[in-house]
């Protein structure tokens, strides 16, 4: 487990560093690019193999368990979708005069993604609460060089408030980490300091108001990580790195969950859960950029995840799992299909946007299969989870916040579906410059949507599927 532990972490930044030094042209660039996540992939997956989710791998630095290889799978899936459709989307990029083919731009771009796609595998690996918040810190860092990556007015204004929004968030969360080190010196003094495992051991011994201060903190902290970008990158941002805080979030919750109380936390992540929805429906309904408005359904999903973590059953955490993996899987390709038609109108604003399945036929039906997923509309991934998420608040007494919820999803829905449609059916009034999609851009998308609805659908039928969602349930909840 270790050699597939040094190699995944020795791969990306090989492949940054050749990008940025080597001086191969753009070809040899995109098959570096390519090459690279694959041998990543083809790691991950002998990995996940030879990996038994009921015994966690444990040594001096890393840490493998049931919960983060889920978060693993995911992040290595958004990694190779990627990589290869990034040639067409800088090709198209280029033509449509956005880029201007420098080959000194291609490899950073490149060498930006490995690195932003390995700090989130080191943010996953480590098991040590600081260097987890370290590594997610440079997620940040990483991500705001690539939302800049054209150099725009748009893009470095997009740099600026994405820096500002994660720049308060991560220092809440910081602040909440550094309240759990002071409640661990208090009761178990300096040794060991923020391992996961010993406090995970010890949890009980922390102090509790300490631990409900941490809380506060550390929920609101990791829960700003989210941001705006370019398509080719905010797939990654909102279906990756969102993953990643939730899985980050998930990993302090176990360690506070003995002293700050299940009651405490439960209403919390609850009322947290049903406000970021109640701040994203009037944002959706009035919003006019094609890419802001999934932005904004992010905090929806991200909403109905700290809801389900909150309803704190294994009904509802197994739930929290489908929906992470279908949220990331379905929010990759709508981004990346909001970048390819931003490229075929040449504008953002979706009141100029109209007769897509007329005059980009390939395109307008992956936004509609998008559209669909992201609703939680049937047969998609997250018609499923949400349902279990819905289902199990109901189940378990929590019927003002699932009411709520349910009048919310349902005002973003009727705006969603409001804005997707009018692009879709409305009389055109914009001449695009053809449907860009390609044939490797099409083989990508549709076997991300089809894994949503195998994995959301018949999950329960893959016997180590199950056994892996099961195993980080109790993880999660003991």
């Amino acid at each position: 487990m270790l050699t597939y532990i040094l190699i995944l972490l020795c791969l990306p930044p090989l492949c940054a560093v050749l990008a940025l030094a080597a001086g191969f042209g753009n070809n040899i660039l995109h098959w570096l690019h390519r090459l690279t996540a694959t041998a990543v992939g083809v790691c991950i997956a002998l990995m996940a193999k030879s990996f038994n989710p009921a015994v966690p791998y444990v040594d001096d630095y890393f840490y493998i368990d049931a919960l983060n290889m889920w978060v693993i799978i995911i992040i290595t899936t958004l990694y190779l979708a990627a990589t290869w459709t990034a040639r067409n989307y800088l090709t198209r990029e280029e033509r449509c005069g956005v880029l201007k083919g420098e080959q000194l731009q291609t490899g950073r771009y490149f060498a930006l993604m490995q690195l932003f796609c390995w700090t989130m595998f080191i943010v996953l690996l480590v098991k040590n609460l600081g260097l987890m918040w370290v590594a997610i810190e440079a997620t940040t860092l990483i991500s705001a060089l690539l939302i800049s990556f054209k150099f725009t007015r748009a893009a470095l204004e997009a740099t600026w408030k994405y820096i500002m929004v994660c720049t308060v968030g991560i220092c809440l969360a910081l602040l909440g980490t550094l309240v759990l080190y002071y409640a661990q010196l208090d009761a178990l003094g300096g040794e060991k300091a923020l391992s996961w495992l010993y406090l995970h051991e010890h949890a009980k011994s922390l102090n509790p108001a300490m631990t409900k201060l941490a809380l506060l903190f550390i929920v609101i902290g990791y829960g700003t990580k989210a941001g705006m970008a370019p398509s080719l990158t905010s797939g990654m941002l909102s279906g990756a790195l969102c993953s990643c805080a939730i899985y980050v979030l998930l990993r302090n919750l176990v360690i506070l969950l003995p002293t700050a109380g299940a009651a405490m936390m439960s209403s919390m992540l609850l009322f947290f859960a049903v406000l970021t929805v109640a701040i994203a429906v009037p944002f959706v309904v009035v919003q006019r950029d094609v890419k802001r408005i999934l932005a904004y359904s992010s905090m929806e999903n991200i909403g109905i995840m700290v809801a389900g973590i909150g309803v704190f059953s294994a009904f509802s955490l197994k739930a929290v799992m489908l929906h992470m993996y279908s949220h990331a899987m379905i929010k990759f390709v709508l981004f990346y299909i909001a970048g390819t038609i931003i490229q075929e109108y040449q504008t953002r604003n979706m009141m100029r946007i109209h007769g897509m399945i007329k005059d980009v036929p390939h395109t307008a039906t992956f936004w509609l299969l998008g559209m669909l997923g992201i609703l939680g509309l049937p047969p998609m991934g997250l018609f499923f989870s949400k349902f279990y998420i819905m289902a199990s608040m109901f189940r378990e007494g929590h019927w003002v916040a699932g009411s709520l919820l349910i009048i919310l999803l349902a005002g973003v829905l009727i705006g969603i579906l409001y804005h997707g449609m009018r692009m879709l059916c409305d009389k055109s009034k914009r001449q695009p410059l053809g449907d860009l999609l390609g044939a490797t851009d099409v083989s990508v998308l549709a076997v991300l949507l089809l894994l949503t609805c195998v994995v959301g659908a018949g999950f329960e039928n893959i016997p180590w599927l199950n056994n892996l969602l099961s195993q980080a349930v109790r993880i999660i909840g003991g």
